[in-house]
């Protein structure tokens, strides 16, 4: 469902422009294309534990790969105990192979999620992307990972020659498809006893529901909260607006690349942006933004949701 694969990066930043890095970093999603394909991931992690010991690093996988996953996963936890994963699986067995392009390669992602469980990997996710090809099974996939007893994220299909080096994605045909499958994965989510999952249905009601994006992404964070770090090291707000703010190996410091004047340049182009993005990275930072408005949100449709008995069929978790 993507073309990353068709543009390879000619360069890839070393290990040690990793030091680089703004201290600040809270969350660092590693990902790819598939980033365990890297030969020097372990080093990057050490310089990344050198800069920012604390952060959360996810590491991103198609699961392909189990036994190299789960071994680099045992290594990688040694070095920065704080990780997470999370195991693309875009439908059940017939349309994931199909999607993906490798036949087997759902059996593998399953196989991959249970060998990182017994590794002791305990932040772990299967994430499903929403597409045309799919959509209808997301609620197979939602309770697939409450079988595997894994948490569960998604996101729709964007728009992106930056990054997903394709356009087109979204289609009238999908946006109707989410908006009927998707509120029942929204009420089990706000029913669950987890309190990751009330936080994650406000990200599954900006999916289907246009009010509820504009409500919040008129007060985008992108390249304030958080930015989008290509494999050459060119930086952007974030990985759907083409604005390169400058290469991290082209500087000595994070403060000698995103200076005063590329942050305000910056600020103005995501201010004026008419993308209609809602993924995790930026539906994260807008419920940190707005925490009050959050958590008003949640409670008040957590005790909705409660008060509904339609979605016995799911399991709540």
């Amino acid at each position: 469902m993507c073309n990353i694969w068709k543009n390879p990066s000619t360069k890839t930043l070393p290990p040690e422009e990793y030091a680089k890095l703004p201290k600040s970093l809270r969350t660092i999603n590693i990902t790819g294309g598939e980033p365990f394909l890297r030969n020097d991931l372990l080093e990057v992690v050490r310089v990344i534990h050198s800069v920012v010991p604390t952060a959360r690093l996810v590491f991103s996988t198609n699961g392909f790969m189990t036994e190299t996953v789960v071994s680099k996963m045992e290594q990688i936890k040694a070095i920065h105990p704080r990780v997470g994963v999370g195991v693309s699986i875009d439908g059940l067995e017939p349309t994931h192979d199909y999607i993906r392009g490798v036949p087997g390669i759902f059996a593998r992602a399953i196989a991959t999620v249970k060998g990182l469980k017994e590794a002791g990997i305990e932040d772990l996710r299967i994430a499903m992307t929403l597409s045309e090809g799919n959509s209808h099974e997301v609620k197979q996939v939602f309770e697939l990972s409450r079988t595997l007893g894994v948490e569960f994220t998604m996101t729709l299909v964007h728009d992106s020659d930056l990054y997903f080096k394709k356009s087109n994605n979204i289609s009238l045909e999908l946006l109707e498809s989410v908006s009927k499958e998707l509120p029942d994965v929204l009420q089990c989510q706000l029913r669950s006893t987890h309190v990751k999952d009330w936080f994650r249905a406000f990200h599954t009601q900006g999916i289907f529901d246009a009010s509820h994006r504009q409500l919040y992404t008129s007060s985008c964070e992108a390249g304030q909260r958080y930015f989008f770090m290509s494999p050459d090291g060119d930086v952007y707000p974030c990985n759907v607006l083409n604005l390169k703010i400058g290469n991290i190996s082209s500087v000595r410091t994070w403060d000698e690349l995103y200076t005063k004047d590329a942050e305000e340049r910056a600020r103005q182009i995501v201010r004026k942006c008419k993308k209609d993005c809602w993924m995790v990275c930026n539906a994260r930072s807008l419920m940190i933004a707005n925490p009050m408005r959050t958590t008003a949100w949640v409670v008040k449709s957590k005790i909705a949701a409660h008060l509904k008995a339609d979605t016995a069929h799911l399991r709540q978790g």
